[in-house]
Order: structure tokens, then C-alpha cells, then sequence
């Protein structure tokens, strides 16, 4: 990992802020021990892998493929951590009596997955085989691509639901937009291994 990086250091300030928000919290609803304990606990193990997952991909990827792989963990911590961090200080604000956090902080979780998932889908057409691998590279390229745009379009879907709808209808609009985008991948898979097993030739 780059530790000067922008990503990076965004990475880092966002564990850093999520630790004094649990500690905040600890203070403030000392009965929750377990629950602000095993934050801790999760902040320590997104510190460790942004620490350590730069040298582990270094070793076992080449290098055109490493600081495609080091952006996408450091990428993938920014959003833990903030998925983590914007519940934990709604739950501080409304320990300080500055309204109900429930709805918001349901929201913006929900809101992070989607984006989340967003780019989960924007990354799939970029670790397609190249060409020259044979076999059914080309079906295997247009599979990730299709499978990319279906999970782009259902995190956004998901992630302008939160934002707009009511809780309720979000939540399900969600689930049903995440099942869809699940049941449209394991198709085009199940398509994909189908052909796959007509163009082997017979032994």
C-alpha cells in the first residue's frame, strides 16, 4: 500500500475517527461494552488489512495487476469504515439528545451499500481474461461486462432508493433489487457454462 496516497490517508483518518466515536460512545453507554468492543475490534482488523494487504498483493499478483488490487482494498475500507462510522455518530448525537438517528442511520447504511455495490459492478469488466488466454475468454468478457452493469445498476438503484423513498419501501425495494441482480448473474453464469460444454469438443 502507498501510505502517502490520498485514498490512503483517507482510509486511515476514517478508522482513526471511527475508534474516538466508539470510545465516545463507550463513555457515554458503558452497559454496551460488547457491542462498542467488537467495533474496536473491526476498526483493528481494517487497520491491519490497509497496513499489510499492500505487501501480501505485491507478493502474489504482478505488478500491472497490484495497484489495481491496492486500490480496491483501500477503496473497500473507506467504505466499511464510513459504513461503520456515520451509524456510530448518529448514535453519539442522539446520546446527547439531538434527535432520533434511527431512520438516518438506516439510511445511510443503506445508502453506503449501494454505492458500495456500485463499485463492486464498475470494477467486474476490469478483471476480465484478456483474448489471448483462449478458450472462452471473449464469453467470459461479455459475461463480467453484463454482470458489471447489473450490479452498477442495482447498487445505484438501491443507493437513490435510501435516499428518496420511505424506510419501509426502501428496505424491500433493496432486497428485491439485490435478488433480481443475483438471480440475472447466476442465469448468465449458468448460460456461460452451458456453452462452454457444447464447444468442448467430444473426447
Amino acid at each position: 500500500m502507498i501510505p502517502n496516497s490520498m485514498m490512503f490517508r483517507v482510509a486511515s483518518t476514517l478508522n482513526a475517527v471511527g475508534i474516538v466515536l466508539v470510545l465516545a460512545n463507550w463513555y457515554r453507554r458503558p452497559d454496551a461494552m460488547l457491542a462498542w468492543a467488537a467495533a474496536l475490534a473491526m476498526f483493528a482488523v481494517m487497520i491491519a488489512a490497509l497496513r499489510l494487504s499492500g505487501a501480501i498483493v505485491q507478493r502474489t499478483t504482478t505488478e500491472a495487476t497490484a495497484a489495481r488490487g491496492r486500490e480496491q482494498i483501500t477503496t473497500a475500507v473507506v467504505f466499511a469504515a464510513l459504513m461503520m462510522g456515520i451509524p456510530l455518530a448518529l448514535t453519539l448525537a442522539r446520546s446527547y439528545g439531538l434527535g432520533d438517528g434511527d431512520d438516518a442511520a438506516r439510511r445511510s447504511t443503506g445508502f453506503l451499500t449501494g454505492l458500495f455495490l456500485a463499485m463492486i459492478g464498475n470494477v467486474m469488466p476490469k478483471n476480465v481474461p484478456p483474448f489471448s488466454s483462449g478458450g472462452d475468454a471473449a464469453r467470459q468478457q461479455a459475461f463480467q461486462r453484463l454482470a458489471g452493469w447489473t450490479w452498477v445498476l442495482c447498487g445505484l438503484g438501491s443507493a437513490i432508493g435510501w435516499l428518496v423513498l420511505p424506510i419501509d419501501i426502501a428496505q424491500t425495494a433493496a432486497i428485491v433489487l439485490a435478488v433480481t441482480a443475483i438471480a440475472v448473474t447466476i442465469l448468465h453464469l449458468v448460460r456461460l457454462a452451458g456453452r462452454a460444454r457444447t464447444n468442448t469438443p467430444a473426447a
